[in-house]
């Protein structure tokens, strides 16, 4: 490897950590989803994965925001509102808003809004992808761990085997 001329060697691991990037972005989703007992789907588009060639750099970005409930199936029910996987919101509603935004909404006890004699309201939001990582490190940082131990190497060796001359 040390031999190899540095314009092989750029372009063997720009395409190697490409890959392993996206495959550490799929073990992460993976992961999550059954810690936050959410789908797949909705964890991926929550989570980037970007490769910078010039600082041979790679990282997989979860974007902090919270998930609203009404996204993970909400339904009005007669005592509130009911989320799959997450139980029922007694006192909730649901509510479209004149900006168009739907959401689940609940009204805030002891605060009044200033033109109705009425309670102010709050959406309720399910779980935020971005802090299970923060608050469970050690089990993320495992799974990357695995990604580079078993995905590196053989992705580097498979695309220097694609490049070199037979």
């Amino acid at each position: 490897m040390g031999r190899l001329p540095g314009e092989i060697k750029a372009k063997v691991f720009a395409r190697a950590m490409r890959r392993v990037s996206e495959t550490a972005r799929t073990r992460v989703v993976r992961r999550q989803a059954p810690r936050l007992d959410l789908s797949q789907k909705v964890i991926r588009e929550k989570t980037t994965a970007r490769f910078n060639a010039g600082g041979h750099t790679a990282e997989v970005v979860v974007r902090s925001g919270w998930i609203p409930l009404f996204k993970l199936g909400a339904t009005q029910t007669s005592r509130g509102v009911r989320v799959r996987l997450r139980g029922s919101y007694r006192h909730a509603f649901i509510a479209k808003m004149d900006s168009g935004h739907t959401g689940v909404f609940r009204r805030v006890p002891g605060t009044k809004m200033v033109d109705k004699d009425k309670e102010q309201i709050r959406e309720l939001f399910g779980p935020n992808p971005a802090h299970d990582i923060t608050n469970n490190q050690d089990v993320y940082i495992a799974v990357m761990a695995e990604v580079l131990e078993e995905v590196l190497a053989p992705r580097v060796m498979h695309e220097l085997g694609r490049l070199l001359p037979r």
